[in-house]
This record gives C-alpha cells, sequence and structure tokens, in this order.
C-alpha cells in the first residue's frame, strides 16, 4: 500500500494538524493541570517549567515520528476557533513493538464526544492510507471514561499488561476487524489533504 502523509484532517467539529514549535505554551497549559493529568505516568500535573520543557520535547519528538514513520501525533484544534484542544494520533511503542492510538484533551471539552471523533479520524487514516495492520492503545485501569471510548472506536481489552514499570489495561484493533466492522462507514465526515500548515 503507498503510504501517503496527510498532514490535515477535518472532522465535522475539528482540525487535526501537524504541531509547530508554537504550539508549546497551550500544551505546557494541559500538561500542568491535575484533572487532565491525573491517569497519566505522573498521577498529577507537571511543575510549570517541567510541563514548558514536556511540550517543547514532545513537539520535537511528534514530529520527528512523522518524519520518520511518515505517521504520528496531530495537534486538534476546534474547527470554528482554531483554539488547541489536545493531541491525538499514532506512536510506535518499543516497548510493545506496536503503533499505539493515543489522545489528550483539555477537560473544558470533555463529555462532547471530541475525543471518539479524533480517534475515529486518526484509526480511517491508519488503516486506509498506511500499511499498519493493528493498533493498541493502553490506559490507567481507573480511566474508565478512555476506556469507554475505546469501545465505541472498536477496541477489544487485552487485558491488564506491565508497560513503563506500570500496570496499564492494554486493547487493541486489527484492520480485518476494521474493515469487516462498521469503523469505515460509521466515521465522521473527513476531508484530508497533503497541505502543509
Amino acid at each position: 500500500m503507498d503510504r501517503i502523509e496527510t498532514s490535515r484532517i477535518e472532522t465535522d467539529r475539528m482540525v487535526l494538524r501537524r504541531f509547530v514549535a508554537a504550539d508549546w505554551a497551550a500544551l505546557a497549559r494541559f500538561y500542568t493541570d491535575d484533572t487532565v493529568m491525573r491517569h497519566m505516568l505522573a498521577g498529577r500535573g507537571l511543575p510549570p517549567a517541567e510541563a514548558r520543557e514536556r511540550a517543547k520535547s514532545n513537539i520535537h519528538n511528534f514530529n520527528d515520528h512523522w518524519a520518520r514513520r511518515g505517521h504520528g501525533v496531530w495537534a486538534v484544534e476546534d474547527r470554528g476557533t482554531g483554539r488547541l484542544l489536545g493531541q491525538c494520533g499514532l506512536r510506535w511503542i518499543p516497548e510493545a513493538e506496536a503503533t499505539e492510538l493515543l489522545y489528550l484533551f483539555t477537560k473544558t471539552v470533555w463529555g462532547r464526544g471530541l475525543a471518539t471523533e479524533a480517534g475515529r479520524a486518526v484509526i480511517v487514516y491508519a488503516f486506509a492510507q498506511t500499511a499498519l495492520d493493528r493498533l493498541i492503545a493502553v490506559t490507567d485501569p481507573q480511566n474508565t471514561a478512555s476506556q469507554r471510548v475505546l469501545g465505541k472506536l472498536g477496541f477489544a481489552a487485552t487485558g491488564p499488561r506491565m508497560l513503563w514499570d506500570r500496570t496499564v489495561s492494554g486493547f487493541e484493533l486489527h484492520r480485518a476487524q476494521w474493515l469487516t466492522g462498521t469503523g469505515a462507514a460509521a466515521g465522521p465526515h473527513l476531508e484530508m489533504s497533503d497541505q502543509q500548515v
């Protein structure tokens, strides 16, 4: 399958685009928030200086991942206002030898189905535009909201596993399952382009 580097995806409510260096300040605000970060490795928001460095480092790493693998993590912004809402995309996890679907959104938009909408767009991209045959996802065992999102996206639970020196709940979705299920048909309106933003 030909690999198409898509730098921009539009759904009904959001634009998924490549991160740029200027996004670091907005991203750092998410990383300092105790509520947003409570299910992440630290279990709480990062101190401001650490959050700034993490945001800058992640943006660099996200774009390096795109350069090396032809897919990666997008910045997710509100389609109407352009406000950064979070991140969503694909990341290779060496420890798991698999590509992960990941997402993180500001708490001000929780409960509106945006993680599901963005996740579905990324899955469509992964299985329609890349050679990936399997995606995984991991959550904190207590993160039932994220687990519900993964269920809506068609992921199957694979049980607890050790990753990054902690126990996480594992999930996976295979291309064959997605093709025979409703994933391709159930996705939101998508517009993909190779235009750099």
